[in-house]
């Protein structure tokens, strides 16, 4: 299908190269799932296509690769449904910092020597997989939650397993990949909704500067505990050990009065 789209030659330039690495970018720096998600997707069809156009993997297993992927985004988007998710209301630094770092890393892979790091992979595919494999560690820095975290182990398998299957082209190998990506997916989907209920059951603290006047009425606020002063608990104290020593004179009382 890709042949007739775009023809071999394509794939042996570098603008499929550079495409599949902004969409890499894109993981890291959207703050929306409903961006990540699909530029994931992308990445992992590109990333399999020109391995197999240079020959680093059979278009069977790419095709495996791929539905394997699909699965895990529809699990993740089913746990974004279910877990109610708010939208985010920061990032951890700024877009132009985000930026900074990845242009300062793209500059220094191509200008690194990376033949020998993948000596099966060609030079232009081995920065890509370098690349790939940067934005995951990128995004894992900068998570916040399950979500980011989970989707940056995604992109790092898609970056290795090119490479995984170029050293070792076995069927087996294929099989774990597929069983890494549901398991990184599931895990994520778990933390996922166990995030949901936690942040539920938290208690934040409400003040008049982060909500309007209005919205105090239908919100539950605890009060502090009624403290009581030092002095009353000592005439308490007191009030109680006496009590104590009157009923335990009642009871000697009674004792010595049986015959």
């Amino acid at each position: 299908m890709f042949e007739l789209l775009f023809g071999n030659a394509f794939w042996f330039s570098s603008t499929p190269l550079l495409l599949v690495g902004l969409l890499a970018a894109v993981v890291v720096l959207a703050w929306d799932w409903r961006i990540s998600l699909p530029a994931l997707f992308l990445v992992q069809l590109g990333v399999g296509q020109l391995a197999v156009q240079r020959s680093l993997m059979p278009e069977e297993w790419s095709r495996v690769l791929a539905w394997v992927v699909v699965a895990c985004l529809l699990i993740l988007v089913l746990s974004l449904l279910q877990s109610n998710r708010p939208a985010p209301v920061g990032q951890l630094g700024t877009i132009f910092f985000r930026l900074l770092l990845l242009g300062l890393a793209a500059f220094l892979l191509g200008s690194a020597e990376v033949g020998e790091l993948l000596p099966l992979v060609d030079g232009a595919m081995a920065r890509l997989l370098l690349w790939a494999a940067f934005c995951a560690i990128f995004a894992i820095a900068n998570a916040d939650g399950a979500l980011e975290s989970g989707l940056a182990l995604l992109l790092w398998l898609i970056g290795t397993e090119a490479a995984l299957i170029a050293v070792a082209p076995a069927a087996l190998v294929v099989v774990l990949l597929g069983a890494l990506f549901l398991l990184v997916t599931l895990a994520c989907s778990y933390l996922l909704v166990a995030e949901n209920v936690a942040l539920a059951e938290e208690n934040y603290p409400v003040t008049d500067i982060s909500f309007p006047v209005d919205t105090f009425d239908n919100l539950s606020i605890r009060q502090p505990a009624e403290t009581t002063p030092l002095g009353q608990r000592f005439a308490t104290l007191r009030q109680r050990i006496a009590s104590l020593k009157i009923l335990t004179q009642r009871i000697l009382a009674q004792r010595g009065n049986q015959p």
